[in-house]
């Protein structure tokens, strides 16, 4: 993560900057909304804060399909996946995907950011609690979005 790190979730930055991060990251999602194609676009309007991890497949260097379920009490809820194309995914701190716990029933989505790689690409980067973090580089993405329940959350 660049902007939105575990230091700025947990609250161990001062109020201001804290306010600096997510301003610079606004800027940047402002900015970068252009350069994106339009379904990469579509992430920065998908809210994963809080989000389950409901599947995760990997076939490396072709997609990457991530189902999670998203939303709470006041907005609804829905389930969301996401497949991204000619996936790279890059897993920091805990060295693979198992160590994640991506399904485990206390592992949600924190934040995300959505950014342009130099070479073309796009990067949705994903903080994890309680530990972790992946990213993932693609070329497009497709997001389809379906009615869940508050049934279905762990």
């Amino acid at each position: 993560m660049k902007w939105l790190t575990r230091e700025w979730a947990s609250g161990e930055l001062d109020d201001s900057e804290w306010d600096a991060r997510w301003e610079q990251y606004a800027s940047h999602c402002a900015e970068v909304r252009s350069r994106l194609s339009k379904d990469a676009e579509l992430l920065l309007d998908v809210n994963l804060h809080d989000a389950q991890h409901r599947s995760f497949e990997y076939s490396p260097h072709e997609t990457l399909t991530v189902r999670a379920l998203m939303g709470d009490l006041i907005v609804g809820y829905e389930f969301a996946e996401l497949t991204y194309m000619d996936a790279e995914l890059r897993v920091s701190e805990v060295g693979s995907v198992r160590a994640l716990r991506l399904l485990h029933d206390r592992t949600e989505i924190l934040y995300t950011e959505v950014d342009a790689e130099a070479d073309g690409r796009f990067v949705h980067r994903v903080l994890l609690w309680p530990r972790g973090e992946y990213e993932v580089a693609f070329t497009a993405v497709k997001v389809h979005r379906e009615p869940a329940s508050p049934g279905d959350r762990r």
